[in-house]
């Protein structure tokens, strides 16, 4: 059962006024605490950079019955077993890495080309064989998307033009309790 109580309590404070949002030292002060097993990079990451992202999208999942695990994954299988619903927005970025130069000129591609990987992990989940979204979409399996779709974007791109990149890649795997 999800816990609202918890879930009103991630929000960053202010998060609606960027001028006086919730500085995040602070979140991570206030937030850790309410979720020690979950790293605080993810925390940053994920709920705090992308609270509006992550409310709209994933706050149906209950964070504090998650898990979570580093994972590294070689670029094939990373590429063949990472699925998501919004395929469409990887596609999009995918062609804008190829065909428009300010993209390709971004902070992020240029770190990935640079590096041949990413900068913070994708964070994925291990969904149930049954599991769905709220609106009855079954969830992607092996591993559904939940942070990270520019990232993969540009991995696909830079995979599918033989890019020199790392042999593996770093994850954030999310499991159920009840799973592990």
């Amino acid at each position: 059962m999800l816990n609202y109580r918890l879930l009103q309590q991630l929000a960053p404070l202010n998060f609606r006024y960027e001028d006086r949002t919730e500085s995040l030292p602070d979140y991570l002060s206030r937030v850790t605490p309410l979720l020690p097993h979950i790293p605080p990079n993810l925390l940053a990451q994920w709920l705090y950079r992308h609270w509006r992202g992550f409310e709209s999208n994933w706050s149906f999942i209950d964070l504090a019955r998650l898990r979570v695990s580093p994972l590294m994954l070689e670029t094939e299988q990373l590429l063949a077993e990472v699925d998501t619903r919004h395929m469409e927005v990887v596609e999009r970025w995918s062609e804008l890495l190829r065909s428009n130069r300010y993209v390709r000129r971004s902070w992020l591609a240029e770190y990935m080309a640079s590096h041949g990987t990413w900068p913070e992990p994708i964070i994925v989940l291990v969904p149930r064989a049954d599991e769905c979204y709220p609106d009855g979409t079954p969830m992607p399996h092996p591993l559904a998307l939940l942070e990270g779709h520019h990232r993969l974007a540009y991995l696909q791109t830079l995979a599918q033009q033989q890019h020199p990149l790392q042999h593996r890649h770093a994850l954030w795997v999310c499991r159920h309790v009840d799973d592990i």
